[in-house]
């Protein structure tokens, strides 16, 4: 670990300097933790060091990087252009043409016909992606994957203050590009939620550091939609307020924030002001499972399209016996003809992992919210609201005895 190469990225650090205080850029040289790993679980939210890496359009650099021709071309990867395939990556070449990830693939080949379309290789994409994690898991053992190409890192432990985190997150950035040939971009700052602005502030390839007490500062001026959590209704619902700014949010009147998204409305402007307490956490824990299917050709029938729910019930409560699981609500998700996409959920009295249950809750939530001939492009079923079927240190009935 010593004498570890130092890879500086082209963005630098945000910091604050200079007598107007605004944000600058500068570079970090890498701080090796002079002392052993050490953790208090009750250090205050503003004394912590968590840096989230993204891998820069991660499907894009697999393919590149194990077709180094394919350097430099836009690429598009997903499903076959000739039938209903959408999306699922797009480099930054393709990306500049305005191809976007969920977008049909005839509608992005139009965009940029140069375009090279290849199809999904989504074991090589594991693969690489549990070595990114094994990279990341030398500097802490506190990492949260929160998907394929994206991960949460507690440097806390590790580090005794932001600027040695600094050079171990340096140093995380660079064995990823050195070592794996992957580029990535990193947002360090006191909380989870600040470093995911940080780092989507930054990329490709970026490297953003917002320093303890600098996070208002650093979210004011960002449009509301910048912040996790606020999605395009919400945002909108806001911006009709003359709330465009996550700045305007944070100095708003509760009761107005309140008024127009309800109680999220008060948790949204701890938020915008920076505050999120929530920790790392090294175990994953199933939220959802949920299953899907795209037509090849528009349904707009009721028959094939309750078949394909009873399919998909199955499915589900296969995945949650094999789990040990249990779920309260059903979510169903339509796509139309037009890609018009509508979620509705059920919750029931009680949880369950009964395959005839969730069928008729997502039947229901398909009779109350499809008009029949309504073309279907999509259809999906999923299930939330998990816990275990058996409370910790809790015995099933059956081998209670009579």
């Amino acid at each position: 670990m010593e004498g570890w190469p130092f890879v500086s990225p082209a963005m630098g650090v945000i910091d604050r300097t200079g007598p107007d205080r605004r944000f600058t850029r500068r570079a970090i040289p890498p701080v090796a933790p002079s002392h052993p790993a050490r953790y208090d679980t009750a250090v205050a939210s503003k004394d912590r060091s968590i840096a989230l890496i993204d891998l820069d359009a991660f499907y894009a650099s697999v393919e590149v990087l194990e077709r180094p021709e394919l350097a430099g071309k836009p690429l598009l990867i997903g499903g076959s252009p000739r039938g209903r395939g959408v999306v699922a990556a797009a480099s930054y070449e393709a990306r500049a043409f305005g191809c976007r990830s969920a977008m049909p693939m005839a509608h992005a080949l139009r965009l940029c016909p140069e375009a090279t379309v290849l199809s999904p290789r989504f074991p090589a994409y594991r693969e690489h992606s549990k070595r990114v994690m094994e990279v990341l898991a030398r500097e802490s053992d506190l990492v949260q994957q929160v998907s394929i190409d994206e991960a949460y890192v507690d440097l806390t432990p590790v580090a005794e203050n932001m600027t040695e985190a600094e050079g171990l997150a340096h140093r995380m950035q660079g064995r990823i590009r050195v070592e794996l040939g992957l580029p990535s971009s990193v947002g360090l700052a006191a909380s989870k939620l600040v470093a995911k602005v940080a780092c989507e502030s930054g990329k490709p390839a970026g490297f953003a550091v917002v320093r303890p007490g600098e996070e208002a500062a650093f979210l004011a001026p960002l449009a509301v939609g910048k912040l996790p959590g606020i999605g395009p209704r919400s945002a909108q619902r806001l911006e009709a307020q003359g709330l465009a700014t996550l700045g305007q949010v944070a100095s708003a009147p509760v009761a107005l924030l309140v008024s127009t998204l309800g109680p999220w409305g008060a948790v949204l402007q701890r938020r915008a002001q920076g505050e999120d307490p929530s920790p790392v956490s090294a175990e994953r824990e199933t939220k959802s499972i949920s299953a899907e299917e795209t037509f090849e050709v528009d349904i707009d029938e009721l028959a094939p399209l309750a078949e394909r729910l009873e399919a998909m019930a199955e499915r589900l409560a296969g995945s949650l016996a094999k789990q040990g699981l249990v779920g309260r609500t059903v979510t169903l998700k339509l796509r139309s003809a037009d890609f018009t996409t509508l979620t509705r959920s059920a919750s029931g009295h009680a949880a369950t992992a009964s395959a005839e249950v969730i069928r008729a809750q997502a039947a229901a939530l398909l009779e109350s919210n499809w008009a029949p001939g309504q073309p279907v492009r999509l259809i999906g079923v999923g299930i939330s609201n998990l816990r275990p079927v058996h409370a910790p240190g809790q015995l099933p009935m059956e081998e209670l005895g009579a």
